[in-house]
């Protein structure tokens, strides 16, 4: 009798370790789990880009868009002033959208002021749209990292298509509202001509290299619709 009473004693105290030991292991795990939530948020918080302090430079047509800022191209001498203050206020990247500069000064001023450069030109000539084809992923990944800067001569009009092109083949599956018209706005006598050019040259390109339709053409004509109705708002 004693020998059963010790059997069951042995095996109440193996159950009680057990237990503590569960114990033990969740507390680690959910110890672990704030420290990587608390870790995630300081590193989203040192990627959030001080947009007031973008705004007071006085760069025309500087806006904040997805994570980042539009304006006009910091190529230009006027712009010289505010390379410091688009540094301090968090830009990590310059997305450049014209089509080429043999000077090569922006890559250089973005080398000299510590921010990294990338280059993707726009135009619905062929071979640049075959280009914006090869380096669309790319240019999506610095999209979704935030923190950029992106520009085309004035920060006007190619950005309004690259930003729709990143919208239509990309971020609208994910849920992402479109981005807003500021260069092809009809209130200035712009229509959405130019856009549809470059996304219908896009989509036919992307059809042919895959072999497929990037999506049905019925969905590609809906958010073009949707381009178009933006740049009456």
């Amino acid at each position: 009798m004693l020998s059963r009473r010790c059997g069951v004693e042995a095996v109440r105290q193996k159950w009680i370790c057990l237990v503590q030991v569960s114990i033990r292991i969740i507390a680690f795990i959910n110890q672990r789990k704030r420290i990587r939530v608390k870790s995630n948020t300081n590193k989203t918080k040192e990627k959030m880009l001080n947009i007031e302090r973008l705004i007071q430079t006085g760069i025309p047509d500087i806006a904040p868009v997805y994570g980042g800022v539009r304006g006009r191209t910091m190529s230009s001498r006027h712009q010289a002033y505010a390379w410091p203050a688009i540094k301090e206020a968090g830009v990590k990247t310059i997305i450049d959208l014209r089509e080429m500069d043999r000077s090569d000064k922006l890559p250089y001023l973005c080398q000299y002021n510590g921010l990294a450069y990338f280059h993707y030109p726009l135009d619905n000539h062929a071979r640049t749209i075959a280009r914006m084809v090869a380096l669309f992923p790319q240019f999506c990944e610095e999209i979704d990292k935030g923190d950029f800067y992106i520009a085309c001569a004035m920060g006007l009009h190619r950005t309004d298509i690259a930003l729709c092109t990143y919208w239509l083949f990309y971020a609208a599956d994910k849920g992402i509202a479109p981005p807003p018209i500021r260069g092809y706005r009809q209130e200035d006598g712009h229509d959405t001509n130019k856009i549809m050019r470059v996304l219908n040259a896009f989509y036919q390109y992307k059809t042919e290299q895959d072999g497929i339709e990037p999506m049905p053409v019925e969905l590609f004509k809906e958010r073009k619709k949707i381009i178009n109705e933006l740049s009456k708002t």
